[in-house]
This record gives structure tokens, C-alpha cells and sequence, in this order.
């Protein structure tokens, strides 16, 4: 700055270069020193605003953008700023009403129309967001998280193939994001076509070496495509880097039984138990282990707790049938059983 006074605009220039810089503090105390200046000063609330986001403040965020479009009402990238902070703070239906302000305002920019979409995704308006997602790739065909969202939007109303389509999109013009191949995916997987499911997992991990989740899902697919041994590897990969769950103890001792390592399944299921007591796959599953283990009281108690969790899961019922009739005895002899 000259070594005359500064002006408001002096400060605020100034403090968009640190903002730039990711000097938050420093920009901040510029946008601070701007409007105190001028309290007119709109781009400075607003900008304060982006180094508060930035910076974590959600809150303060808000306050900013709400006095910048105070005081010039016809801001309307501030009424888009302040809902993408509001979606962050899941604040969806404000979101929304800031996201269509702002569209009203300009309405060529095609990231108001994939904010507002992903808004309405998060509020299940399905049909609204594929609209402006749709709107987003008019006024910018190469936006691929247009594509991959209006895949979610497709997806989550059950149109397999207009949610393929966008996904595999969303691909092409983004071939380095392991999360539009591990959505696709799971699409696949979803649709038990689990040969490309694997390959689309594959390529999510080979650009994101820790993806968690990524190998628990492929170990799912490939146990479906018989394949325990390799999803047993998938499954403890998905231990060493992601969370414990009870799901994944769960396919991890499925994958043991398969392959006829019916102790180390037992382990596997007692574990998913002591974190979901209630998870009727998991006394099924330690079941048929104890089957092959001969220990068949033990086996027709845990089918008999699976069917008390679940009344509907056949399968269940129909080996508890079986073990029932070898140890010669019928449902109502199970511990625990009332009298029918």
C-alpha cells in the first residue's frame, strides 16, 4: 500500500491476494480494516465470509454473507456462498433457497444449477435435481459431477441404466476420481454383475491405494463370483485401513466358510456379534460353520436366534429344520422357545 491512508478498496484488494495465499488471519484482519472503512462495502462481508469458510467458521460464514446480500440484495454470488455453507452445515432447504436467489440473479452459471441439485439429492427431490443437473450440463456439457450426481439421482429411483450411463459419463471426462468408479461399481454390484463391479473396485483402488471401502465391496464381489480366497485378502485389507463393522466380520467369516476354515469363521462371527448383537446374518452364518464343525446343538441355537431376529429369513428356518430333524427334536424344544 502508498504511504497515503488507505482506503476501504486498498484493504480489500489486498486482502483478496492473502485470501488467495490461504493467509486467513491476515486476510481477514484486511476485510476487517475494509469494512470499518465503509460498512457499505458488500464484496468485503462477502469475502470474509469465503476466509471464515475457509478457515472452518461455518457461522461466522453465514453472518458475512447474509450482511453482503443486506446490503446489495442483487449479490447474488453471495446468496450462492451462503448455500454452500448452509448445505455443509445440512441445512438443506435454506440451501435451496439461496441456491434458486442466486439463479434468479444469473442465470447462465451452470455450478448454481449443480449446487441446487446436489441440495435437492440430499432432500430426496429426485426429479427437481435431475433438472438442474440437466441445466448444468446445457450451460457446461463438460461438468462431470453433473454427470456422476445425475448417476446418484437415477440410481437412488431404481433406472439402472440412465444411472450407468451418466456414471460411465462422468468417467470419460474424469478418468483420475476413484469415487465415480467405486459408484458405478456398486452398481453393478447392486445388479449382481459382478465381473465389471470387481474391475470398476480395481480401478478405485489403483488411484486410491487406502480406499477402505473399496476393497470390503470387491471382497463382496468376488465371494459372489466364487472367490473366497481373494476376497478373504480384500476383506483383510479393508480391516488394516478402514473401521471395524460388524458387516465386515460378517462377509470376511462367509468368505472362511467357503473355504472350509470353519473355526476361523466362527472368530469371524462372534466378533460381528459383540458389535451387532442383533445381526441375523451373523447367527446364521456361525450356523452353518457349526454345522461343519458337528457341533449341531450349538448351530441349531444360533438359526433358532437368527429366526427370533428375523421371522421372515427362510433360510434360516430351513436349516434350523434340518438340524432340528438330525438331533430329532422340533422348534419348540429351542432354549428359549415358548410353548406354541
Amino acid at each position: 500500500m502508498s504511504s497515503e491512508q488507505p482506503t476501504a478498496f486498498d484493504y480489500l484488494t489486498r486482502g483478496r491476494l492473502l485470501l488467495r495465499q490461504g493467509l486467513l488471519d491476515r486476510a481477514i484482519e484486511d476485510f476487517d480494516a475494509a469494512v470499518a472503512l465503509d460498512d457499505t462495502l458488500a464484496a468485503g462481508y462477502y469475502c470474509r465470509g469465503l476466509a471464515y469458510r475457509d478457515g472452518g467458521d461455518l457461522d461466522r460464514a453465514v453472518q458475512d454473507f447474509t450482511t453482503a446480500v443486506d446490503v446489495d440484495p442483487e449479490y447474488g454470488v453471495a446468496f450462492y456462498a451462503r448455500g454452500v455453507v448452509r448445505r455443509r452445515l445440512e441445512q438443506y432447504e435454506q440451501a435451496l433457497v439461496d441456491y434458486s436467489l442466486a439463479i434468479d440473479m444469473n442465470q447462465e452459471d451452470p455450478d448454481y444449477y449443480y449446487a441446487r441439485g446436489v441440495a435437492q439429492i440430499a432432500l430426496r427431490h429426485y426429479d427437481q435435481a435431475i433438472d438442474d443437473f440437466l441445466q448444468a450440463i446445457h450451460l457446461n456439457p463438460q461438468m462431470p459431477n453433473a454427470y456422476y450426481n445425475l448417476g446418484i439421482a437415477y440410481r437412488d429411483l431404481g433406472q439402472r441404466e440412465q444411472a450407468l450411463e451418466y456414471y460411465s459419463r462422468g468417467i470419460e471426462l474424469r478418468p483420475t476420481d476413484p469415487d465415480y468408479y467405486y459408484a458405478r461399481g456398486n452398481l453393478f454390484s447392486d445388479s449382481h454383475d459382478y465381473e465389471p463391479a470387481v474391475a470398476d473396485y480395481g480401478q478405485a483402488i489403483a488411484l486410491a491405494p487406502s480406499f477402505a471401502n473399496a476393497f470390503y465391496n470387491r471382497g463382496i464381489a468376488v465371494r459372489n463370483l466364487g472367490q473366497p480366497g481373494k476376497a478373504i485378502e480384500d476383506f483383510d485389507q479393508a480391516l488394516r485401513l478402514g473401521p471395524t463393522f460388524a458387516n465386515l466380520y460378517l462377509n470376511r467369516g462367509t468368505a472362511l466358510n467357503d473355504q472350509g476354515n470353519h473355526q476361523s469363521a466362527v472368530d469371524d462371527f462372534n466378533r460381528a456379534l459383540e458389535l451387532d448383537s442383533e445381526l441375523a446374518m451373523a447367527y446364521f452364518g456361525r450356523g452353518n460353520a457349526k454345522v461343519c464343525l458337528e457341533q449341531l446343538e450349538e448351530a441349531a441355537e444360533d438359526y433358532g436366534r437368527a429366526v427370533q431376529i428375523n421371522q421372515d429369513f427362510a433360510e434360516a428356518r430351513r436349516a434350523l429344520d434340518a438340524v432340528e430333524a438330525q438331533l430329532g427334536r422340533g422348534l419348540e424344544d429351542l432354549p428359549g422357545s415358548s410353548p406354541g
